[in-house]
């Protein structure tokens, strides 16, 4: 046998196996051109010997070419190297989403307008976030609520829960407080509706001022003017 015709089978076999490594070496395409090098030096080497054998060379070339191309394709997706690249059928959005995933539930502050789309953190970690359909000021308390296609969607929320509650408690023991102090007095010189907020108000014999002070409202009632 020719020895060009024999190194041309070589390198046709180094080219083809090449083309398997380029799927589990990552190499920035550095194998896929020393493959495409085996193959055309395999079709000079194939001319050199003879113009049949050169023929010859090159359709095997390119078979053997289009077929670890096509098997390529087949067998990528299994890689180690493509599940990573590629979304699997179970998470279509792909494994782009997940490091985002832990964000949902907890709460930040927006740092610029969502209109819809702007800036927020969370945790001292800034983020592009959009709103779920309005606008959120910037200096506002939001919440994740999702995380859709590498987005994070947002709402504002209002006072913690807690907190609201506390607020709630002190203004009725406030108010409990000053009826308390009502009741104990023995008798009154008046009762009325607070012409702001309609709360009753009854005012004990010793009071002796023309003003009180609204607990529920806060505002400034005129006495003489509003008991009858």
């Amino acid at each position: 046998m020719d020895p060009n015709t024999l190194w041309a089978i070589v390198l046709i076999a180094i080219g083809a196996a090449l083309i398997i490594l380029e799927l589990f070496i990552p190499s920035g395409g550095l194998i896929g051109i020393a493959s495409v090098g085996c193959f055309i030096l395999a079709v000079y080497l194939g001319y050199q010997a003879g113009e049949t054998t050169g023929m010859v060379t090159l359709c095997v070339s390119v078979i053997v070419v289009g077929a670890m191309i096509y098997f390529a394709l087949k067998l990528w997706p299994h890689t180690p190297l493509g599940k990573k690249a590629l979304p699997s059928a179970d998470d279509p959005a792909g494994s782009i989403t997940k490091p985002l995933e832990h964000l949902v539930g907890l709460r930040g502050v927006s740092v610029s307008d969502l209109m819809p789309n702007g800036r927020i953190e969370i945790d001292g970690k800034s983020h592009d976030a959009v709103s779920q359909g309005m606008i959120i000021e910037a200096g506002a308390s939001i919440e994740v609520i999702s995380i859709e296609s590498n987005r994070i969607l947002v709402m504002q929320v209002d006072l913690p829960h807690d907190e609201s509650t506390n607020l709630e408690t002190t203004n009725e023991v406030e108010f409990s407080s000053f009826e308390d102090d009502l009741e104990q007095t023995m008798g009154s010189i008046g009762t009325f509706n607070c012409p702001s907020c309609s709360e009753r108000l009854t005012l004990p014999p010793s009071f002796t001022g023309t003003q009180v002070q609204c607990p529920q409202c806060q505002n400034i009632i005129n006495v003489q003017t509003n008991i009858p």
